[in-house]
């Protein structure tokens, strides 16, 4: 059984994942649980809006329907609200659980309390995460996540002559971002800026925000299709966590595009895209430098030569379907 995250990017990530797994399961041995219907009828139900309540009701829900079909395996997307409760059950009932957390595990902490009842526990970051699972005997795995097959075909259309910015960057604004973008922006550097929460912010940033509302793959792909680099970054500065820095999702896109991927040095980057090209700094001041540098190179040859190795490893490397093949075969 696979349980789809609730909303957001999280939701979007679910549904890839789905696809893949529908396509590598057979027929009527996969059955899909949507937390999101479940909630939004329990609330409905309720004459008072009380989450708990509402969250528990899922959890007996998803009880029945494991014992209902013959449930051997269970894959928890992240943020899905399935408690310790259920899944202590469940173990018990000799069903495997398996976690994918595609979360930053500052931001969203509940791993802390799931993890005991997981029989497999993938994340894309190490540290702490792997320490509490050798704790509670669950099996840890590096599982970074991944580009879509919309994202690669729409970079396989592309042009890469016709640019409008020297960076993109796609995210939502924090202090170390803003602070960051505004640096480069003060340096005569041209930006395209997007993602949900930028109408909040009023300041040197204005003039470059294309978009503030939440961001797909593919209209991500048709704005960093227009500039030469394509900016990582992370919400917070790296540098008090850089050895537990998490390879960011947008990653894999970007190296799927016709653009240059510059993004934060951290060391599960080369752990998981060592065969592809792009850049790296470890402050603004190292980042400007390399940024003026890659602007002034006129080797277009090259250019387009890196750009093509990266789109052929990413896509026979970093796809859902790969992410996938790797689930099932620790997993089944």
């Amino acid at each position: 059984m696979f349980l789809f995250s609730l909303e957001g990017a999280a939701r979007q990530v679910s549904e890839s994942i789905a696809a893949s797994f529908n396509e590598k399961i057979p027929p009527g041995s996969f059955h899909i649980f949507d937390c999101k219907k479940y909630l939004s009828s329990f609330l409905k139900l309720l004459k008072t809006h009380d989450e708990t309540i509402a969250v528990d009701l899922l959890n007996q829900s998803l009880i029945v329907q494991c014992l209902q079909f013959s449930i051997t395996h269970l894959f928890v997307s992240a943020l899905c609200p399935v408690t310790l409760f259920t899944l202590n059950l469940l173990k018990k009932l000799n069903i495997i659980t398996i976690h994918w957390f595609y979360e930053d595990y500052k931001r969203a902490d509940y791993w802390k309390e799931v993890i005991p009842g997981y029989s497999w526990f993938f994340a894309i970051q190490k540290e702490p995460i792997k320490r509490l699972c050798k704790r509670y005997n669950c099996r840890f795995y590096y599982l970074p996540t991944a580009t879509s097959d919309s994202t690669i075909s729409f970079s396989s259309q592309a042009i890469m002559y016709k640019k409008k910015a020297d960076i993109s960057f796609i995210g939502i604004p924090s202090d170390y971002r803003i602070s960051f973008l505004e640096f480069l922006a003060q340096n005569g550097i041209s930006l395209m800026i997007a993602g949900k929460g930028w109408d909040r912010y009023h300041g040197l940033l204005t003039e470059y925000i294309i978009e503030n509302t939440w961001v797909d793959s593919l209209k991500m792909m048709e704005i960093i299709h227009y500039s030469r680099i394509a900016l990582n970054l992370s919400v917070k500065n790296p540098d008090e966590e850089r050895s537990s820095a998490q390879v960011s999702p947008r990653v894999f896109d970007i190296l799927s595009s016709n653009t240059i991927l510059f993004t934060e040095d951290v060391p599960l980057l080369y752990e998981t895209i060592n065969h592809c090209h792009f850049y790296t700094f470890k402050n603004k001041e190292e980042a400007l430098t390399k940024i003026l540098s890659i602007l002034k190179d006129t080797s277009i040859a090259l250019l387009h030569k890196k750009i093509s190795d990266n789109q052929k490893i990413i896509a026979a490397n970093h796809t859902w379907n790969n992410r996938v093949d790797t689930i099932l075969s620790l997993t089944v």
